[in-house]
């Protein structure tokens, strides 16, 4: 089997199990509210760039403030749902 077709057939693999799962809940912390920034894991942080904000989810939103996101398929966008609370 070559080699390109061994690549292709494991991205079409990737791509299916992408599909299967179209979003996932992920949490963050806010590391800034002007400009927003979500800090995700122990490097990752996102920017407004990356966000789907919704009015609730911004509204008194401050510094260290838990973020609850969906991961939308792929990785690149993120919408905002709400703050977490303890």
């Amino acid at each position: 089997m070559s080699e390109q077709l061994l690549t292709l057939i494991k991205q079409a693999a990737v791509e299916a199990v992408q599909a299967a799962a179209p979003m996932e809940i992920t949490f963050g912390t806010v590391q800034s509210v002007s400009p927003l920034k979500i800090k995700i894991g122990s490097k990752h942080v996102i920017d407004e760039d990356f966000l789907i904000k919704t009015e609730a989810s911004v509204d008194k939103l401050a510094k260290g403030d838990k973020a609850v996101l969906l991961r939308m398929q792929g990785g690149q966008r993120f919408l905002f749902i709400d703050k977490g609370v303890d």
